[in-house]
């Protein structure tokens, strides 16, 4: 057996336990056992499947991060974290059977080798016990790796031709050992400083290299993702994401590279390969760096990482729970399509020529139920979840299953309408999809490409003058807080839309130059878009409205961004007297953006905050119904 050191040496850690023959795994900074690890048949894990969570960057910023396979399996993160030693080797050989590193297994270690592994915390979950995992012929469980910033280095693998018993509890993957090499005030392999040291030796890098100017995000994360489905564990996912994307200016040419291997050589790869690309790119006189004198320079405290000390056994209990308990509101309620109990953990530095370098960890968790009904002559589904920044701010899990189910129940018998014009009121859910569309129309890519229906719409107005709509980017625990955006501008409190009129528009550098403006601190989308509401609830607006449809589901992508035009599939209920007489179905809500803006009649106090557009239930004078 081998494994490397610190410094990437090889080094021999233990002659084969329970007679597992030695394996080298050449180059698993470049993964060559990714396509492989996923092509793993589920069966051999007593689950229905192993699935990759592809999670975008840390901070949910789209950089292209690599996904590291054998996280996947849960492999010991003690042996995984960058730049570690093995000191705890020994240790955790004791633990398995051999008092010193080389020495003898003792005799009734094969006996004794599932409560050791779950006790050095090993094992993979609780439907795989002792897994067989076939990797390139071989039978073994897959329990210790090195991911390192060199290649070249060897893992461990340990086997065993006769599986015993069950663990009776599997690993939390952010236990102790998953953090054991990493600094004390981190949970991540990289501390924060470091993270922030391997970008300025990007961009420093990229100076060396002939960049005029250059910035770097590096990023890492972690995560779990459990699903249920009838009281069986359905899937259980783990994540292990790490990236650097880098951009370089070479006088006005711009190119970008990314890479998931943090060693020196393949750093110096990447720069080299982004500066290439700058080289043969076109000139662009709006291409560059933000201006420096829009960088943040201090911010206060968002408060967005709260980490989940989630075990598999938890998570398990909890979609079971919410499950059941989605079940359990109506008999009529009898398939599901699973709860889902997620946790995730990122951090992140981003870096640039002009002196600027900062980053910050953000987490996100989450809970999701669908269930199916039936009456005996038609099938309706329906859903609910929860999302916050910390697992405190939840939603119970039963009170997501049971909300999922009620949902579901109510649209048992739905039926059709006849085509015809009536109001709308979207419910709170679906309603910040409106929000959405207008964020699009006035975001600076659609503007100077001249494809928004809402071109040179700044000072004009567009909505209804009860709407205003303010960017709020520092509200604590925020889904899209953040004190700068992706090129390090800082975000401010403003007013997007007020009385009605168009305030201001949502640009990155890039944008803000084609058009003349200066970037708004939106590079990466809009932050907490929080729209102004009335005193009236849902009902309270469903009785303002006395006849029309609530839609509570919305199907297809409908939208023509550059004329406006809107036409969607929908479902939800026919409301009569202000009250809800029927669900209805297969129907197709049609209008156009511009006229469904202005014909805004109130928005509900019941505010959706479980993403960026916080939004109540909007009530809209009127819109085409097409049904029968």
């Amino acid at each position: 057996m081998h494994a490397v050191d610190e410094f990437g040496e090889p080094f021999p850690v233990g002659a084969g336990l329970l007679g597992a023959e030695r394996l080298e795994r050449s180059g698993f900074g470049q993964q060559p056992l990714a396509p492989a690890l996923e092509r793993v048949q589920a069966c051999l894990f007593g689950v229905r499947g192993v699935r990759p969570l592809r999670q975008t960057g840390a901070n949910g910023r789209g950089i292209d991060p690599a996904h590291q396979a054998a996280y996947e399996l849960q492999l010991p993160p003690s042996c995984l974290a960058l730049g570690d030693s093995l000191r705890c080797i020994k240790g955790l050989l004791q633990a398995l059977g051999q008092g010193e590193l080389g020495a003898p297994c003792r005799p009734d270690a094969n006996e004794r080798l599932p409560e050791r592994l779950q006790g050095g915390h090993f094992l993979l979950a609780p439907g795989f016990g002792l897994a067989l995992v076939h990797l390139y012929g071989r039978l073994g469980c897959f329990v210790g790796s090195r991911h390192r910033q060199t290649v070249g280095g060897r893992g461990l693998c340990y086997h065993s031709r006769s599986p015993s018993r069950r663990p009776a509890q599997s690993p939390s993957m952010t236990a102790t050992a998953a953090v054991l090499h990493a600094a004390p005030a981190t949970r991540f392999p990289l501390a924060a400083d470091a993270l922030a040291d391997l970008a300025g030796r990007v961009v420093s890098a990229a100076r060396a290299r002939g960049a005029t100017s250059a910035e770097t995000e590096v990023s890492q994360a972690f995560g779990l993702s459990v699903t249920v489905r009838k009281g069986e564990v359905e899937t259980i996912a783990y994540n292990r994401d790490k990236g650097i994307s880098v951009t370089v200016y070479v006088g006005t040419r711009r190119g970008h590279a990314s890479t998931a291997d943090f060693s020196a050589a393949a750093i110096d790869d990447t720069v080299a390969k982004a500066v290439s690309i700058a080289r043969y790119t076109a000139e662009d006189a709006c291409a560059g760096l933000a201006d420096p004198a829009l960088l943040a320079r201090q911010w206060p405290d968002l408060d967005l990482y709260h980490p989940w000390d989630l075990s598999v056994e938890e998570a398990i209990a909890l979609g079971r729970e919410c499950e059941a308990a989605a079940l359990g509101v109506d008999a009529r309620l009898t398939n599901s399509e699973g709860a889902t109990v997620s946790a995730h953990e990122g951090d992140f530095a981003y870096a640039n020529t002009h002196g600027f370098c900062a980053g910050y960890a953000n987490s996100r968790h989450g809970i999701y139920c669908a269930v199916i009904g039936d009456d005996g002559d038609t099938m309706q589904r329906d859903d609910w979840y929860t999302s916050a920044r910390s697992p405190r701010d939840l939603e119970p899990a039963a009170r997501v299953g049971r909300l999922a189910g009620e949902r579901t129940l109510r649209r048992l018998g739905a039926r059709q309408l006849a085509t015809r014009e009536c109001p709308i009121v979207f419910e709170a859910p679906v309603a910040t999809g409106l929000i959405g569309h207008y964020v699009n129309a006035t975001s600076g890519g659609s503007l100077y490409r001249k494809s928004s229906f809402l071109i040179d719409s700044l000072g004009t107005p567009v909505f209804a003058p009860q709407v205003s709509i303010r960017e709020e980017p520092h509200l604590a625990r925020g889904q899209a807080s953040a004190p700068f955006d992706d090129e390090g501008v800082a975000t401010r409190p403003r007013d997007v839309v007020r009385e009605g009129v168009v305030q201001a528009y949502f640009l990155g550098s890039y944008s803000a130059r084609k058009l003349g403006l200066v970037s708004t601190g939106n590079a990466g989308g809009n932050h907490n878009l929080v729209l102004t509401h009335g005193d009236d609830d849902l009902p309270a607006l469903l009785r303002r409205m006395g006849r029309g449809v609530l839609v509570t589901e919305l199907l297809g992508q409908g939208v023509n961004p550059v004329t406006g035009d809107y036409s969607r599939g929908a479902a939800g209920y026919w409301v009569e007297d202000g009250a809800i007489a029927h669900p209805v179905e297969e129907i197709t809500i049609a209008g156009n953006l511009r006229r469904m803006y202005r014909d805004i009649v109130a928005v509900g106090n019941d505010v959706d905050r479980r993403g960026s557009r916080h939004c109540g239930s909007i009530l809209i004078g009127a819109m085409t119904v097409a049904g029968n």
